[in-house]
């Protein structure tokens, strides 16, 4: 017992250690305006109406609506499953803006939680945070645990033993009592034969293969929290995932290229010509140095591997 406990308690630490560092890695800091000063703060600590900075590479913490931007790109590939950025807009009218808060896509002066600044800058203040920010956080906390359908069935069965075990006890109570008149023993008798049919092993065993399976699992870098996970995988017959960054790389890959009237495949030919070499040196020289934004990244990393 000690040994499956220490098992059980030593991978669930493994597993909370490594969340709790992903999600301090995955915490944004936003960069606010307090007191009539620039503040870089972490991004749990941002509140409605405060006002933020939106620079190149920041992840924004909170929803919020554009008040004034330059060539503002967002990845909203998070909500939307779309790798291409969305164009921005600042908001002419506030009041009007919040009509039509979550509507997401080009030319609309929002930002969402999660989502990432490809390109440009801006300044927005924020109009919800937390929970408050869409369907989707709502939805997570009204999320009720339930136990696993392994121990639902195991605590049926253990019912059963114990019902059985309790009937038969008092069976051989009366009937040792009856016929030798000492009822002492008799409770005694019972009492083992009832503890002999109950299966005290089921919760001990069940543990130790749970124990194993979320053991062998994290060792191919896969991070069980709970243990009925390992049940709810193996039963699984049909799994429904979102493909941007799961079956997908979530980012675009520059396949062709084309000048004067003329394509070059990039994977096809492992060098460039002149004039193709000249089109990606002018895309690398009109590029931020360190760039955010896909399509920059892949013309730099072209360009790296031609030279």
């Amino acid at each position: 017992m000690f040994v499956v406990v220490g098992i059980t308690f030593n991978q669930e630490l493994k597993t909370e250690r490594a969340l709790e560092a992903l999600k301090n890695l995955s915490n944004p800091r936003a960069l606010v305006i307090r007191d009539g000063e620039q503040k870089r703060i972490p991004g749990r600590e941002v509140v409605k109406d405060d006002i933020l900075i939106l620079r190149e590479g920041d992840r924004i913490p909170a929803d919020a609506v554009v008040l004034s931007c330059t060539n503002l790109l967002v990845d909203e590939s998070l909500l939307t499953g779309e790798s291409l950025a969305v164009r921005k807009s600042e908001s002419s009218d506030l009041i009007q803006s919040l009509q039509s808060w979550h509507t997401g896509g080009d030319d609309m002066p929002f930002v969402y939680s999660g989502t990432l600044v490809i390109q440009g800058h801006g300044v927005a203040q924020v109009i919800a945070t937390g929970i408050h920010t869409g369907k989707i956080g709502k939805a997570l906390g009204t999320i009720a645990e339930e136990d696993s359908l392994l121990k639902k069935e195991t605590v049926l069965i253990v019912k059963n033993f114990a019902i059985l075990g309790g009937v038969l006890c008092s069976l051989v109570v009366v009937v040792y009592g009856i016929t030798r008149g000492d009822w002492l023993h008799g409770l005694l008798a019972g009492l083992s034969l009832s503890m002999s049919i109950l299966p005290e092993e089921f919760s001990v065993i069940l543990l130790i293969f749970l124990s194993m399976g979320a053991w062998r699992m994290s060792k191919r870098n896969v991070l069980i929290r709970r243990m009925p996970a390992i049940e709810t995988l193996g039963s699984s017959t049909v799994l429904c995932v979102d493909k941007t960054g799961t079956l997908t790389l979530n980012k675009m890959i520059l396949s062709s290229i084309y000048s004067g009237n003329e394509y070059l495949e990039i994977d096809k030919n492992g060098c460039l010509v002149e004039k193709f070499h000249e089109l990606l040196e002018f895309g690398y020289l009109a590029s931020q140095q360190d760039p955010f934004d896909p399509l920059e990244k892949e013309i730099k990393k072209i360009l790296k591997n031609s030279l």
